[in-house]
């Protein structure tokens, strides 16, 4: 039984045996079974549910922080920038190394990012090609990528 499968039977356990079963008490018991599953793991080697778990809701988080983030920034730059020193502009980000499916999740969440949008990938899947709203400092826009989106999306896939 995977990881995850028994994490879930446990929060139905502990979902089915309380005396009011609704969906707190199932996340309570997935808690609960996520505490117990990552007790368990440690004595079979290989496994990496819980860091991975942990790391997928940091994931999460860190996404919607980048969100946010971006759309107090856009919201800023279109209501108090004058159009003069907004800078569009089409740049590359350097993508090497990535798995196809890290790739697709990376592309999706910069698209979904206000005030960036990919574009395309090249055929040889080694760069992003990407629309950034304010693109005066190509290099400032790749490092806020790399730490906002890359780096917690390698920490969960890896």
């Amino acid at each position: 039984m995977t990881p995850f499968l028994l994490n879930l039977a446990l929060a139905l356990l502990w979902t089915f045996i309380s005396p009011q079963p609704s969906l707190a008490t199932f996340v309570v018991g997935f808690a609960l079974g996520f505490g117990c599953v990552a007790i368990g793991e440690r004595l079979f080697p290989g496994r990496h549910y819980s860091r991975r778990l942990l790391a997928q809701m940091a994931f999460a988080v860190c996404f919607v922080r980048a969100f946010v983030a971006a759309n107090l920034e856009l919201a800023r730059a279109v209501l108090f920038r004058s159009r003069d020193r907004i800078d569009p502009n089409f740049i590359e980000y350097d993508v090497t190394g990535l798995t196809p499916l890290e790739i697709l999740v990376l592309s999706h969440c910069i698209t979904l990012t206000p005030g960036t949008t990919t574009v395309s990938v090249s055929a040889d899947r080694r760069t992003l090609l990407l629309h950034a709203f304010d693109a005066g400092d190509p290099e400032a826009v790749r490092r806020s990528i790399d730490v906002g989106l890359r780096n917690p999306l390698l920490r969960c896939t890896r």
